[in-house]
């Protein structure tokens, strides 16, 4: 299993986030794991951990990422609006921008879309193209359309699949 970590820019290039610690699943290309209490390090140097496991869901044609949440009463998922995740292999790097909208499903899978007020702000701030304000539009919707239909990392058996593939890969 291959460890990688992960970092998020904004629009003008500027760091945002970085995940220190997640593991590529075997056999399930982008979807990580991230074991509770690793550090996420704020570009403002604050820092926070998930008590729970994460897995990280991210796909190389889609706008979005999904953090699926495994908590022990239920499944939340945390829903990045950003540009198509990059990898570069030499420095076992994910790497997007994170366009500021999010979807947040809570674990009776009520969802809502928040920081639209980051959105508007930073689109003024950084000159967001009208392509990147279409591409975060498109994104919501399909997210929502994902959810809705219970596909992709919404589905309902992807969290024991992906639990089951990190255990197994443990026990090697």
């Amino acid at each position: 299993m291959r460890e990688v970590w992960m970092q998020a820019y904004k629009h003008d290039g500027r760091e945002h986030r970085r995940w220190v610690k997640l593991y590529e699943l075997p056999a399930e290309r982008g979807v990580m794991w991230i074991e509770p209490d690793t550090p996420v390090l704020e570009a403002d140097g604050g820092e926070w951990s998930s008590p729970f496991p994460v897995i990280y869901w991210v796909h190389p044609e889609k706008w979005f990422n999904v953090a699926v949440l495994c908590k022990q009463d239920g499944t939340a998922y945390y829903c990045n609006i950003a540009s198509p995740i990059e990898f570069e292999e030499e420095r076992n790097l994910y790497k997007f921008i994170d366009y500021d909208v999010d979807l947040i499903v809570n674990e009776e899978g009520v969802y809502e879309i928040v920081d639209e007020e980051e959105l508007t702000e930073h689109a003024h701030a950084m000159h967001y193209p009208t392509e990147i304000l279409h591409k975060i539009a498109e994104a919501t919707a399909e997210l929502i359309a994902l959810f809705e239909a219970r596909e992709g990392p919404f589905d309902p058996e992807a969290r024991s699949r992906w639990t089951q593939l990190w255990e197994a890969a443990q026990g090697e």
